[in-house]
């Protein structure tokens, strides 16, 4: 397990500045997610610890070294990719001992790590099959596999589970949660998908345009959102954001009014943007004690155990929660609730918390 310092990161592609001075502590064993939108800089970031991008000014440091200047095989570190990288000609077998062989290791100690680590991913029965005849699951373990088998101080991994269908994609975000609690070593993982950081993630990095818009465990970043991007962007459905004028007696969305209490320092008059999770809007039956407003439901999502309610207030489009078993009638105007408890307000101009 080492440690990882990330120090003023900044990229360059000719006049383009792709990383604006990042700054990432991550301690032994953490498992860190950087995940964010296309183009928002994380997967270069990702490339610049692996020494695949050139570092156009700061330091990156792992365990006690300053990585710079060293090649990928001098960094300690092992890289599991999108594609697999698998070689097509070769036995899973030799496709995981190949860095191992290329070292010039002992055959039994190669024999013996390929082993103990195809036991622990489930690869036993299959080492003497080839790539093209494995699953995109296989494949991924046995990339995996790869990885583990060096040793490494430090594991990334690049947007692994994408090309996977979504129940294994669930299946796979297991066994790499599982294998992180075996093996313990530090992890930084990139990805799109809000759900695999919340549910792999010790510390969660959330990249927007080359820069960090907020770090912190899952349960901060998802309950104590900084800015109105995070706050949109992690949750599923995600939350809902409506631009408000501030009133007398509270909010008013689109033509509805809300009443309800506002933050110390607004005035009725100041914009804000209003932010509140589907789950914290209900029908009055489920939220007796929330804010009410009676709004037409436009669309029912039926979803098993619970409904996802689509309303409008005004020109905007919400959401809202149920039970699976409630009857509900869409074209319907319905009285809902908000739980004003765990609602926020944003800045309309900076998209900065309204504490």
């Amino acid at each position: 397990m080492s440690r990882i310092e990330i120090r003023n990161l900044v990229k360059m592609y000719g006049t383009h500045q792709a990383l604006h001075g990042i700054n990432i502590s991550i301690q032994p064993g953490e498992f860190c997610v950087l995940v964010g939108p296309s183009g928002c800089g994380k997967s270069t970031t990702l490339r610049m610890v692996a020494g695949l991008e050139t570092i156009s000014d700061g330091e990156i440091v792992i365990g006690e070294r300053v990585v710079n200047g060293l090649r990928p095989k001098e960094r300690g570190i092992a890289m599991v990719f999108q594609n697999y990288a698998l070689y097509p000609s070769k036995t899973v077998y030799n496709n995981m001992a190949f860095s191992l062989q290329l070292s010039k290791m002992p055959r039994a100690e190669i024999d013996r790590r390929v082993r103990e680590v195809a036991e622990i991913l489930e690869l036993t029965q299959l080492l003497e099959r080839k790539p093209g005849a494995l699953s995109g699951g296989q494949r991924q373990r046995v990339a995996m596999g790869r990885a583990i088998v060096r040793d490494p101080e430090v594991f990334l991994f690049d947007e692994p589970l994408s090309n996977l269908d979504a129940k294994l994609r669930g299946q796979m975000r297991a066994e790499i949660k599982r294998l992180h609690q075996r093996l313990k070593n530090t992890i930084i993982y990139v990805t799109h998908d809000q759900v695999e950081a919340m549910t792999l993630a010790d510390r969660i990095v959330i990249m927007r345009d080359g820069r960090i818009e907020q770090q912190g465990t899952p349960d901060s970043i998802f309950h104590d959102p900084d800015t109105v991007f995070v706050a949109g962007f992690m949750g599923s459905p995600a939350m809902n954001l409506i631009d408000c004028v501030v009133t007398p007696d509270g909010l008013r969305l689109g033509e509805t009014d809300l009443v309800c209490t506002t933050p110390e320092g607004l005035r009725a008059g100041d914009r804000v943007t209003f932010g509140i999770r589907p789950d914290d809007v209900r029908p009055a039956a489920d939220l007796p004690n929330g804010v009410h407003a009676t709004l037409p439901v436009d669309l029912i999502e039926q979803l098993g155990t619970e409904k996802l309610l689509h309303f409008r207030a005004g020109p905007h489009d919400l959401i809202g929660k149920t039970g699976g078993r409630m009857d509900l009638a869409e074209g319907s105007a319905q009285t809902l609730a908000f739980d004003m408890a765990h609602a926020f307000f944003f800045d309309a101009d900076t998209g900065r918390r309204i504490r």
